[in-house]
């Protein structure tokens, strides 16, 4: 039997990626936004690893980590915001049953803006940018489109993570293309419930990227792979 994950993979890119959320501006003295900084910590996080990719596949392109991190932030802020709209779907979780229905749907809604304002903030490449922008916006309707569990949201939004990355890294669009697809692969591994089945999506996703991505970077997304297959275990 395969082990639970003893820590996060990418941990450093992690360590950023919350520094950099600790410093967005939003006033908290309002309902909506004391329920967002109650779910700012990491257990609130659908996908702890995803905002991560973004800067992984950044620094695989040897672009500026620093470009990276408001793309990396706002899937950290869209994952959350879509979290707790599937909570209060499902009318269950403790936000609803803290501060009501109404309260919490603001916070979502405060959440969704948030992360848009956050996409286009501390801009150093506006055409990547906006490229990066474009490709999480489709990605993030694309996962609203699919009902709650569907792995096909999964599949979408960490394919758009290595995608964004990649694109602000500076990559063709060859290696463009490849991590997008190394993204979905990753994505449906995190979605499904058997390890066997996400451990060879994980190393397809490792293979697709071997003509990209030193052998270094492909380590580290091997340590994901891993990591995405001991949590369907």
């Amino acid at each position: 039997m395969i082990s639970r994950p003893a820590a996060l993979p990418l941990s450093d890119h992690r360590a950023r990626v919350d520094q950099y959320l600790r410093g967005i501006d939003f006033s908290f003295e309002a309902v909506a936004g004391r329920i967002i900084l109650e779910r700012l910590g990491l257990r609130h996080a659908r996908d702890p690893v995803r905002p991560s990719l973004v800067l992984w596949a950044c620094a695989a392109q040897q672009g500026e980590i620093a470009d990276a991190l408001p793309v990396a932030a706002a899937f950290d802020l869209f994952d959350r915001c879509m979290g707790l709209h599937g909570e209060l779907a499902q009318r269950s979780g403790p936000a609803a049953a803290r501060w009501g229905l109404g309260q919490s749907l603001n916070a979502g809604d405060a959440l969704y803006a948030v992360a848009f304002r956050t996409l286009t903030s501390d801009v150093r490449n506006p055409a990547r940018r906006l490229e990066a922008a474009r490709v999480v916006g489709e990605a993030v309707l694309e996962a609203l489109e699919r009902p709650e569990g569907d792995g096909r949201a999964s599949a979408a939004l960490t394919g758009a993570a290595l995608q964004a990355g990649a694109v602000v890294g500076g990559a063709g669009q060859p290696a463009v293309r490849a991590f997008a697809r190394a993204g979905r692969l990753l994505g449906k591994a995190a979605a499904t419930d058997g390890t066997a089945l996400a451990q060879r999506l994980g190393s397809q996703a490792v293979a697709v990227l071997a003509r990209h991505t030193s052998r270094d970077d492909l380590a580290a997304l091997e340590e994901v792979a891993l990591y995405i297959a001991q949590r369907a275990a």
